[in-house]
């Protein structure tokens, strides 16, 4: 397992007033307010005030590092703002006023508002994973670390150490965990090459700013990045948000003039044609990606999903999932009359949306014209129950499960010894365990590939089944997704909180397999149940 350089801060009262961007309370404390700490501390710690030479090399080495993954207390920032005025630095001319009788809230003072952010915890732990080889300069920057005294605000007094630690003391550190994320997180400030520098840099020019020639304005740091960050357990935080595209499924324009007064769509069966209509919307996105400009291997890695992986499948998680949506009707599922098309974090998906209305669906068997996409408002009520916020989500395609959920033939092998009379019910039952348990383990592993974080599965509840939840749904082993031919099963998942769609797992989520749909609480069918 990676072991990770852990920088550990502890507050020393349960409050805290750092600020971000625009003066609003920043919670977690940024790594790049972490970095400045380290700087202020290396300067103090070995007496070099102007210049650093000796930890010089050490911070270079940090700050190259990615973004580290922030492990941090439940912050609340309070919403009453109460406000003081600090005197200014001209005490020459202020006592004078006060001996004349002259007392005035705000002569000569500067309002300064207090907005603190209260925490639960006292600890923000700042993790950096570390190369094979370890931390080149761990004994320099836990020095640093050790001789940081506050983290923000002057009154905001922290206690610092640093330590290599391992991956399983990583995940039993406790606090919500905040990771970088392409949007729709909170933005925080990290250092990069060239920040120690750009530091070292402000604060000559601070020193430097009274001279013959008068007052000189000392520049605002500029060398650093800011990243998004996102921890999925922290209530009310909100998920990250994914680029989509929503559209109708409408018959061609020539079947719509031969065949007036029938409705406008085409739909597809929800069980034998998912794969077929992923793949046509998919060659469709390959089209209008190749008029956008896109070069072929692009088109190949993100739309068209080929790559070195097993089956020749691409290996990143920069791909865009078609999803065909089932219509969920009172009655229960019936055809595919529209399809999703989802992006990564960051990827912008408005010159698609804009292509792909009106592009023909091309059937591969017989290269005609079989549909025609028509674009959609992905707050249609038709396609909100695939992406609104719920706690309780079911498969409307069944999870194909990332491996084997048998592969050493237990079943065949307790199926022979239990017709020979040589098993126990206790023998029984711990067979069946093992096999849940293996099961439980791929359904996991299934939002693991999917982006999904542990943290972001804790209190929740996954339930397994061959059968479906809702009406018209068929069986997991009617649906097929050649080469795939790993297990498949119905999903049910129930989350501690709201969560926002789509959601799409399993080794099929690419091409319309492993789809939830929200449902409201309350559900109900035999199954398999797990919490965690």
């Amino acid at each position: 397992m990676t072991n990770s350089l852990c920088y550990s801060v502890r507050f020393l009262q349960p409050h805290g007033h750092g600020r971000g961007d625009g003066g609003e309370p920043e919670w977690p404390p940024s790594p790049l307010r972490l970095f400045q700490a380290l700087v202020a501390a290396a300067a103090a710690r070995w007496n070099e005030r102007q210049r650093l030479v000796y930890a010089k090399p050490a911070l270079e080495w940090l700050e190259a590092q990615a973004p580290p993954l922030v492990v941090a207390a439940a912050g609340l920032t309070s919403d009453v703002r109460t406000q003081f005025y600090v005197p200014d630095n001209t005490a020459d001319l202020l006592v004078p006023q006060f001996k004349r009788g002259v007392v005035d809230a705000t002569s000569k003072r500067t309002e300064k508002v207090v907005r603190p952010t209260h925490l639960s915890g006292d600890a923000v732990h700042y993790l950096y994973p570390l190369p094979p080889e370890g931390c080149p300069h761990l004994e320099v920057l836990k020095a640093a670390a050790r001789s940081i005294t506050h983290l923000g605000w002057g009154i905001d007094m922290v206690a610092g150490d640093a330590a290599v630690i391992s991956q399983e003391e990583a995940d039993q550190l406790p606090g919500h965990r905040w990771r970088v994320v392409q949007s729709g997180g909170s933005p925080l400030r990290v250092p990069n090459p060239g920040t120690l520098v750009d530091l070292m840099r402000k604060y000559e020019a601070f020193l430097s700013r009274l001279s013959a020639d008068g007052f000189r304005p000392v520049p605002p740091l500029s060398c650093f990045h800011v990243v998004q960050y996102h921890a999925p357990t922290v209530p009310g935080l909100g998920d990250v948000v994914r680029p989509m595209a929503a559209f109708e499924i409408h018959r061609t324009i020539e079947d719509q003039g031969a065949n007036a007064g029938r409705s406008r769509f085409r739909p597809f069966h929800p069980v034998r044609r998912v794969a077929t209509v992923a793949g046509m919307v998919r060659n469709a996105v390959a089209a209008v990606a190749d008029k956008l400009g896109h070069p072929k291997e692009w088109v190949d890695e993100h739309v068209l999903g080929h790559g070195d992986g097993k089956h020749g499948q691409a290996t990143t998680r920069q791909r865009l999932m078609f999803l065909p949506l089932p219509s969920i009707t009172p009655v229960g599922v019936s055809g595919i009359r529209r399809v999703l098309v989802v992006g990564w974090p960051g990827f912008d998906i408005t010159p698609f949306r804009r292509l792909l209305n009106g592009h023909y669906l091309i059937d591969e068997a017989t290269t005609q014209p079989a549909a025609m996409l028509a674009h959609l408002a992905t707050s249609d009520r038709s396609v909100s129950p695939f992406t609104k916020p719920s706690r309780m989500w079911i498969t409307v395609t069944p999870v194909i499960l990332p491996g084997y959920d048998d592969p050493d033939g237990l079943r065949r092998k307790h199926r022979a010894r239990a017709l020979a009379g040589q098993v126990t019910a206790d023998q029984q039952r711990q067979l069946l365990q093992r096999l849940d348990r293996r099961i439980d383990e791929l359904i996991r592993k299934s939002f693991e590939h999917a982006g999904w974080t542990a943290d972001a599965l804790i209190g929740a509840t996954l339930e397994y089944q061959k059968v479906g939840w809702l009406q018209g749904v068929d069986l997991a082993g009617q649906y097929s997704l050649p080469p795939l031919d790993y297990p498949k099963f119905h999903v049910r998942v129930t989350f501690p909180r709201k969560v926002r769609g789509p959601i799409a797992i399993g080794a099929g989520r690419y091409r319309g397999l492993g789809v939830f749909a929200a449902v409201d609480d309350g559900g109900a069918g035999p199954s398999h149940v797990h919490s965690r």
